[in-house]
């Protein structure tokens, strides 16, 4: 059963597919995972994806819509016509979500993503007309802590009118009050970049011990024939994660890391090229220890081809001579 939600967040899985789930975490500790719907939780084995999409959007009081560069679904090698965008299609799911909320009156709050622009009128069918005039909010990477910070607070200060967010107001008022505080002490003292986890503070010896080491994976990547043997080197100091990571075998420097004794997170960079025109990709890894085990999942952003996450499960190999 579809449980209660009134905050729907709404996706293009091959645009924004690694922000979603970061972004679904966050409002999951500040609202209540309950309260918070996305597609990859929320809809059971064997359910009518069409149908539980409806009826999750018709209980929301809220609609976050994540616009990155790919959300109109434009096709490679076309001009970007509607005849030849998803998004003018009658039955694309990010159509049918966004039409629904903004006819069923919910507050629609598009999140741009990756220097994606807010899209005008003309960009968008007729029925999805009415989001053009809607007031956008922009998460960066860099700023990642300080912008999702910003949306909670929208969301919590100015909530929809509706049952479901009312009931949920006390509890969120009280999370997100905690939430707020120890994410500014976390601008204050680090710096706070991208996909940092709004916790509650876990020691640093915690955090260290949990994942300080060497660990390795056997990675099947999302084209045939792309199964790696992939290598990661931790190293924690306070909540900071530093070290490498291989991509296809080749050690990346760690950005953005953080780490607690429940997991971790951080971001790795590739040069993609084809032809003359060279790419720049963006890897997002988040981990959840499960055991003696790092349980993976890699979003790659950037590329010229659409990918999906990547899931994988990672052992220690060895610790760093620090320990």
């Amino acid at each position: 059963m579809t449980p209660s939600a009134p905050i729907f967040i709404s996706y293009r899985r091959e645009d924004t597919a690694g922000y979603a789930r970061a972004i679904g975490d966050e409002l999951g500790r500040a609202f209540g995972a309950e309260r918070v719907f996305i597609d990859v939780d929320d809809i059971e084995a064997g359910e009518p994806f069409s149908d539980v999409i409806e009826r999750a959007v018709g209980a929301s009081a809220v609609l976050v819509v994540l616009i990155g560069p790919r959300w109109r679904g434009e096709r490679a090698g076309t001009a970007g016509t509607p005849a030849s965008v998803r998004l003018f299609e009658a039955n694309d799911f990010v159509r049918r979500e966004v039409a629904a909320g903004l006819a069923a009156g919910c507050r629609v709050i598009p999140v741009l993503l990756d220097g994606a622009a807010m899209p005008g009128m003309a960009d968008l069918p007729s029925d999805l007309a009415e989001l053009a005039g809607r007031n956008a909010m922009t998460l960066r990477p860099d700023r990642f802590g300080a912008d999702m910070a910003a949306l909670v607070v929208a969301l919590q200060t100015r909530p929809s009118q509706g049952s479901a967010v009312n009931a949920a107001r006390g509890r969120a008022r009280a999370v997100f009050h905690r939430t707020a505080a120890a994410l500014a002490v976390g601008v204050v003292l680090a710096g706070v970049a991208g996909w940092l986890w709004l916790r509650s503070a876990v020691p640093a010896v915690a955090a260290r011990s949990a994942v300080d080491g060497d660990w390795q994976a056997q990675v099947g990547y999302d084209w045939p024939g792309a199964d790696h043997m992939e290598r990661f080197r931790f190293s924690v100091e306070g909540t900071d994660l530093r070290g490498s990571a291989t991509f296809l075998g080749v050690p990346r420097g760690i950005e953005d890391g953080h780490a607690d004794a429940q997991g971790l997170q951080f971001v790795t960079r590739t040069t993609e090229t084809l032809g003359e025109q060279m790419r720049q990709t963006t890897h997002r890894y988040r981990a959840r220890l499960t055991g003696d085990q790092l349980q993976f999942v890699m979003q790659t952003e950037g590329s010229a081809t659409a990918h999906v996450p990547v899931e994988f499960s990672a052992r220690r190999v060895g610790r760093t001579a620090s320990d």
